[in-house]
This record gives C-alpha cells, structure tokens and sequence, in this order.
C-alpha cells in the first residue's frame, strides 16, 4: 500500500510502509506530517501511523551541535553565577561585621565611615554585575532550550529567593537536555571544552 505524505497542504511525496519508515529516520518526512492511502477514511499524522516510538530518531541525532554547546556554556556559567552569588551572601554576612569592628578601632570615625562605605558600594556594584551577568545567561539558556519565552524566566530572577529556584529549575533542564544528548555533565554542568 502506498501512502500520499502531506506537509502544510503540499505532497511531499508517496512511499511504501518501509519507505516511509526510512525517510522518516532520514528527516525527509516529518512525524507531523498527514499521510493518507487508498481505503483511509480520514489523513493521519505519519506518527500515529506507523507509531511514535519506533520511527522518531534519538532527540540527540536530530539536535544540532551548536544548540548542545550553546546549552552547556550557558548552564555552566548559569551554575557559577549562583556558586559565585552564594559566596558572594557568606563573604558579605562575614566580612561585613568583621571589617566594621577592625575599621572602628582604628578610632578615625570620618575615614572608617568612608572606607566602610566604599566597601560596601564596591561590594554591592560587584554582586550587581554578577546579578546582571546571571540574568543575561538565564535568558541565553532559557531561550537555548525552548523552554518557553525566555524574558519570563528573566522577571523570575527578579523576585528575592524566587531565583534560586528558577535557577535551579532551568539547571534540571539543561541536565536533563544534556544528558540526553550523550554529555556527560558534572556538578558544575557540562565542561564546554569536552563537547563535538
């Protein structure tokens, strides 16, 4: 029996069942496509045909190479962001209270008040500009996994601890997106270097 395969109301050509099977493995016929036969009442995606799980290719073969580095680069610095941003909390809890107590007892309260405010300012600008940088790498990957309009994800990290979790939501996807296509990813992401 041969099949009429149909993509956006143009033919895309007429195979046998072991034809079409092969051309789909190939990309030249999509699952999506409708495919209609003599006897059919009605067109059929060629998916529900021939059944969805044998004819699919592996999700790593159909992904092209440039998406898995894009992917991996973003997820790493993505996940040294909020290495960075967690150091980043302890150093300020930390070192705050004890460069205040050493900054009082040099007794100049005019110079320790201006140096103390330029730490802080120094500090704050620092943490800004890795907040920034995070927000535009949550967006890169946001956008490198289709996982939805990336400026959403992006307002996400504006919300106070919100972040943390929007963060290591994508970092579960981008994992899991990796893994699947054959990268080995450790506890940082994946080392862009290793990629294809």
């Amino acid at each position: 029996m041969n099949y009429q395969i149909s993509r956006a109301g143009q033919t895309v050509g007429t195979y046998d069942i072991e034809a079409l099977k092969a051309a789909v493995l190939a990309g030249q016929v999509l699952p999506t496509d409708f495919a209609w036969a003599q006897g059919m009442s009605e067109w059929k995606t060629v998916g529900i045909l021939l059944g969805e799980a044998s004819i699919i290719p592996s999700q790593a073969s159909v992904i092209s190479a440039e998406r898995i580095r894009a992917v991996a680069s973003n997820h790493r610095a993505m996940n040294l962001c909020l290495l960075f941003s967690i150091l980043g909390v302890i150093a300020l809890i930390t070192l705050g209270g004890a460069i205040g107590a050493v900054m009082s007892s040099i007794g100049d309260y005019a110079a320790t008040a201006i140096v103390g405010t330029l730490f802080i300012f120094l500090f704050y600008a620092l943490l800004f500009g890795l907040f920034v940088f995070w927000c535009v790498k949550v967006y890169k990957l946001a956008d490198a996994l289709q996982a939805g309009p990336a400026f959403l994800w992006v307002v996400g990290m504006l919300i106070p601890c919100f972040n943390y979790v929007i963060v290591l939501i994508l970092s579960q996807k981008a994992g899991n997106f990796l893994k699947a296509s054959g990268v080995k990813v450790g506890f940082l992401g994946a080392d862009p270097k290793t990629l294809p």
